[in-house]
């Protein structure tokens, strides 16, 4: 059971991260040819950079002033800005628009994701932290998913246009509503000072206790591991699903139904992992990379088939879905493994290393064929599974502890 305060926070956490899910995916549908028609390879990966080198700096900023300032000021910041960015991109009919507009959301809304998922981890009772962290994050494949549907839907310019804005005037609403109702993260004031406005918010959420007392864990194990981990789900679950399609399969509908067939599996997923994680970490995390390497492997064996669709969707479903495994288990270990004071900044930093990575991949990936495009990725989760197995051997478990690490 969540009060009501809580719940308002589910609901503002999960309308942004389906407008990051959108925004995400604007990028590859626009180099698929979507919105301003079909792009010369340069202006494709131009476009597909966008994300990868502005998300990071969203992250790292943001992060870092969601420490300072609090979470909940933070989202009327980056509520303004990727607003902005989405309505330049509705009305954009060059490549120069477009590109501004992608700019400005990608960095507001990769502003956006460490607030929510330091506010989550922090105002969730114990018992349910990794289910809602894993539940909320969910809503990004579930955003890309809808609006890649919509637009197969549509295939037309002008129709995409109208979806793309009617969508977005949706959820700014809901967020508006929410946002104004959103209680600040209790853990953050209380951490900052702010004794007495801590105890008042904690008294109007349902909470379990603080969790189970255990020291910090060590940066020099914790910050590796995760940047390795993060580099193998994020670098494969974007170029699977997001560039394998303009580079390989060049072609407006199938591009497009690549990237609704990926997000779908990986939306689908994030159900099936929210009970799993509960449970806990350490095990959850190692077999999700085993088994996305082993279903990467397999997609390896087959490559001289997947131009056949009929094999490469399914294939594509199946390690879409073991993807948000390993992004579950990410998007929970970050926020527990940093202190509250810190977290922001943490989760941002962390998270530089797949971003940076990644974008050099979408530019190192658009040299390859389609043999050498795939095993990349199997090397990449061969890494995440290395990093997994390190964490089981080395890491602590976190299921159930105390986030503040304070009182050790």
């Amino acid at each position: 059971m969540l009060s009501q305060k809580q719940k308002f926070m589910l609901l503002s956490s999960s309308s942004g991260l389906t407008f990051w899910g959108m925004i995400a995916t604007l990028g590859p549908l626009a180099a698929a040819g979507s919105l301003i028609g079909v792009l010369p390879k340069t202006l494709k990966v131009l476009i597909l950079l966008i994300g990868p080198i502005f998300v990071p700096f969203g992250n790292i900023t943001m992060g870092f002033l969601s420490d300072k300032i609090g979470r909940k000021k933070i989202f009327v910041i980056t509520m303004i800005i990727y607003s902005i960015g989405i309505l330049i991109i509705s009305l954009s009919y060059t490549f120069t628009p477009l590109l501004i507009g992608l700019l400005l959301a990608e960095f507001g809304v990769g502003g956006e994701e460490i607030p929510t998922l330091s506010l989550v981890s922090e105002d969730s009772p114990v018992t349910q932290r990794a289910k809602w962290l894993t539940i909320i994050s969910d809503f990004d494949n579930i955003g890309s998913a809808l609006i890649a549907g919509l637009f197969i839907i549509t295939a037309n310019v002008y129709y995409d246009r109208i979806i793309l804005l009617s969508s977005a005037a949706v959820l700014v609403i809901i967020m508006i509503i929410s946002r104004l109702l959103l209680p600040e993260s209790y853990r953050w004031l209380n951490v900052n000072g702010k004794k007495t406005e801590a105890k008042k918010q904690e008294s109007e959420l349902y909470t379990d206790g603080n969790g189970i007392d255990v020291k910090k864990p060590l940066y020099r194990l914790s910050f590796p591991v995760l940047m390795i981990m993060g580099i193998s789900q994020y670098t494969t679950f974007g170029l699977m699903a997001y560039i394998i399609g303009p580079y390989e399969f060049p072609g407006i509908y199938t591009d497009d139904m690549i990237i609704f067939v990926a997000l779908l599996g990986a939306s689908v997923a994030g159900f099936i992992a929210a009970p799993l994680i509960t449970k806990g970490r350490k095990k959850y995390t190692l077999y999700s990379y085993f088994f996305g390497f082993v279903t990467t492997v397999l997609i390896f064996l087959l490559v001289p088939y997947l131009k056949n669709v009929l094999i490469f969707y399914p294939l594509l479903f199946v390690n879409m879905m073991l993807s948000e495994f390993a992004w579950a288990s990410r998007t929970t270990l970050e926020p527990e493994l940093a202190p509250t004071r810190h977290r922001g900044l943490f989760i941002g930093t962390v998270r530089l290393a797949p971003m940076i990575s990644y974008t050099l991949l979408v530019l190192y990936t658009s040299t390859l064929n389609l043999y050498d495009f795939v095993l990349l990725n199997v090397f990449l989760w061969l890494s995440g599974f290395i990093g997994a197995a390190v964490w089981n051997h080395y890491g602590i478990e976190t299921k159930g502890v105390n986030i503040d690490y304070q009182n050790v």
